[in-house]
């Protein structure tokens, strides 16, 4: 079950990371909303960074002041010690025994809390080379001693070296107690000096705690104005700096619009170009086709001799004949009382003489038939058809001239569809299927009829294992009136019909033969329909 607040998002809207990532990378380009989100970035890290490292700074810097001062107030000091106590009471008692002599104690104590009195001290001890703490401004410590090596900032100073350690509130110092505040604890020779002051011998240490309560408040002060300072500039940058990508985006805007109408205006250009191109096209193809047809009307004059010998030997029968019934009916029409044996016999060959007549007559109607449909510029009706119901057609009505001839039939299991005009395809289909009779006509051999289907067409294929074709035929059996069949064979025009209509029908067919005698294949490929 959908929890209720994961349910907004399961109902098609946009997750808040998909809306993130459209905010880091959006679909179109814009100047402001980038600089936006980098100037953000770049501030916040920039006043960060400040804000770190400038306290941080501040900090070694008023460790550094206090560290000063605490080498001038020990200076001081030791002078101080030496002129006040050293010097008087090693004239007076001959030595100093801190340990044992409490006037020599109080004597020290008051003239270090002297020179304490309104200082940041708030502790101070002193040292012998041996660790032992001989003096402290808290009494309970007295005595108590750092062994080497265990306080290494000791082990410093003894041997001549000043070191300081920062202790904050809540840790401990090198005696153990708990600082309470933060205190700077510092570590420094103390020296024997000479009468004019200058240094002698180093005889201890002198150990001060320096108070740094107001370290915290110091550093955050400079935190805080390092980043008011630090925002503010960056703000004033921010403010210069929008003022040139305000300018920047409103010229890549003007630009961008610019681009945006010349491309609109492109696109438009292109669009009339092609719909010119286009109609250039169609003007091309009818012009092209205008020029075939003069091209055929044409052809059909080279023709005038070769169409009158296949004309006028039918037609001199048809003349002859009838010239012989005509006088065998006058002879027969006036003398029929008359009649004799012999003209009985003259009178029988009128069947025959009528059958001539009769078969020369189609052959000269099938001459001219093609004659016509040659010449005619009929336009096609283009429609959405099944090649194999097509093929089925026409073996229907072509197949009875030939009833004793076996036709193989392998069409694809798939539907072959193509766009175009039933009767014209039926029309190219029927030519080469009786072009297969007449090739197979003396040899009986086979005829092959095969449909495939194509990724983008369809292909059909007639093939014969008849007489063949010449290869220097191949190219020209689709020319008009070319024929290798004999004379009253055929005319040569069934081919380049069928040529035309293929070409119609934005296809092609091709013819392959190997050579006399090998059969012949013809290939029509058309367009898959869509």
């Amino acid at each position: 079950m959908i929890s209720p607040l994961f349910r907004q998002y399961s109902d098609g809207k946009k997750t808040p990371m998909a809306n993130f990532q459209k905010i880091l990378h959006p679909e179109k380009f814009n100047l402001l909303h980038y600089y936006a989100i980098t100037s953000f970035v770049a501030i916040a890290a920039m006043s960060f960074l400040v804000g770190w490292v400038f306290p941080h700074m501040e900090s070694r810097e008023l460790i550094n002041r206090s560290e000063k001062y605490a080498h001038q107030f020990i200076s001081h000091l030791n002078y101080e010690i030496y002129k006040d106590f050293l010097l008087p009471t090693l004239k007076r008692d001959k030595q100093i025994d801190l340990e044992n002599n409490k006037n020599q104690a109080k004597e020290l104590d008051r003239i270090i809390r002297e020179n304490l009195y309104g200082m940041h001290i708030k502790k101070l001890y002193l040292y012998d080379f041996d660790g032992h703490i001989i003096y402290s401004t808290i009494p309970e410590h007295i005595g108590f001693t750092l062994d080497r090596g265990v306080n290494k900032n000791l082990d410093s100073a003894l041997h001549g070296k000043p070191a300081s350690i920062l202790r904050l509130a809540g840790t401990t110092d090198s005696k153990g107690v708990d600082v309470v505040e933060t205190l700077l604890e510092s570590y420094y020779p103390f020296y024997d000096m000479e009468k004019d002051g200058r240094k002698k011998n180093q005889i201890g240490v002198l150990e001060i705690y320096q108070d740094m309560s107001d370290l915290k408040r110091q550093i955050a002060i400079a935190r805080k104005r390092a980043i008011v300072m630090t925002g503010s500039a960056m703000g004033f940058l921010f403010l210069a700096l929008l003022l040139i990508v305000l300018k920047a985006a409103r010229i890549i805007n003007i630009k961008t619009q610019q681009l945006i109408d010349s491309k609109n205006s492109l696109e438009q250009k292109v669009e009339e170009r092609t719909f010119e191109i286009r109609e250039a096209y169609k003007e091309l193809q009818l012009t092209q086709r205008k020029l075939i047809q003069n091209e055929k009307l044409a052809s059909i004059g080279t023709l005038t001799a070769g169409l009158a010998h296949e004309i006028n030997n039918p037609l001199a029968s048809i003349a002859s004949c009838a010239e012989g019934l005509t006088e065998r009916l006058k002879i027969t029409l006036g003398h029929e009382e008359q009649r004799n044996p012999a003209e009985k016999a003259d009178l029988e060959v009128f069947p025959e003489y009528l059958k001539i007549i009769c078969a020369e007559t189609y052959r000269c109607k099938t001459i001219i038939s093609n004659l016509l449909n040659f010449s005619r510029h009929s336009v096609p009706k283009f429609e959405r058809i099944d090649i194999n119901l097509v093929i089925q057609d026409t073996l229907s009505v072509g197949q009875y001239q030939q009833k004793d001839r076996k036709i193989q039939l392998h069409l694809s299991h798939e539907a072959c569809e193509v766009i175009g005009d039933p009767q014209q395809l039926k029309q190219v289909f029927l030519n080469l299927l009786i072009n297969s009779f007449h090739a197979t006509e003396e040899s009986g051999g086979d005829i092959l009829i095969s449909t495939i289907k194509k990724q983008t067409g369809v292909q059909i294929i007639f093939k014969d294992s008849g007489v063949g074709i010449k290869r220097e035929h191949l190219d020209k059996i689709f020319d008009p009136f070319f024929t290798t069949k004999s004379t009253g064979k055929g005319t040569g025009l069934g081919l380049a019909i069928c040529y035309g209509i293929i070409d119609v029908h934005s296809g092609r067919i091709e013819a392959f033969s190997e050579g006399p005698g090998t059969g012949a294949t013809f290939t029509v490929s058309l367009p898959q329909a869509t």
